[in-house]
């Protein structure tokens, strides 16, 4: 089965954490993937404009660690719960991906999860205007993205940028996607540095 192939492909690689210190929030998203018609894809959102973080923008579901999460796994299935009406019980958890620092900031800690198809999503409509499903071969071909700078921390650097049917991602969510890409495919969007 696909998800035991990326459990598998997960688990071959140790997970980077970043201490999130006093003066950034710790938060966690869920990386969802399903398979339609023998296709992996991967959900992302478009958060509300009238958000104060982030709004507009392409994500994936998640925020901000509460203090009855147990682990960065509650905060994602509790916020993906929360934005699209996915019941915990029906994600398998299949592995985490590095943390990631934003400028604005978050300390991210991604958590992939299958989801069954058909899906069964309900957008919160005070945080997620649409869900922006995405076939994973798109993401993964190296034609199909470019790359801009990003200060983080007081470094530089290079962040790829997906294009996929007018959508625009960027930033935090396009650096998660290519630790997922680069995971599962073994080859590399873009360095770090």
């Amino acid at each position: 089965m696909w998800f035991e192939e990326v459990e598998r492909l997960l688990s071959e690689r140790p997970v980077r954490r970043c201490d999130a210190g006093a003066e950034r929030t710790h938060a966690a998203v869920l990386v969802p993937l399903y398979a339609r018609a023998g296709v992996l894809w991967l959900l992302l959102t478009r958060r509300s404009a009238a958000l104060p973080n982030h709004g507009g923008q392409i994500a994936f579901p998640g925020g901000a660690c509460e203090e009855g999460d147990e682990d960065e796994v509650a905060t994602a299935l509790r916020e993906s719960h929360e934005e699209l009406g996915i019941e915990p019980a029906t994600v398998m958890v299949l592995g985490q991906l590095d943390d990631v620092v934003t400028p604005s900031g978050f300390v991210i800690s991604p958590v992939v999860g299958a989801l069954p198809f058909p899906l069964q999503v309900t957008p919160s409509g005070e945080e997620i205007e649409s869900v922006v499903p995405i076939p994973f071969h798109t993401l993964a071909d190296p034609q199909l993205v470019e790359y801009q700078e990003l200060a983080v921390d007081g470094s530089v650097i290079v962040s790829p940028v997906f294009h996929y049917h007018g959508h625009r991602v960027w930033g935090a969510t396009a650096r998660v996607i290519a630790d997922l890409v680069s995971r599962l495919t073994g080859s590399e969007l873009a360095s770090a540095e």
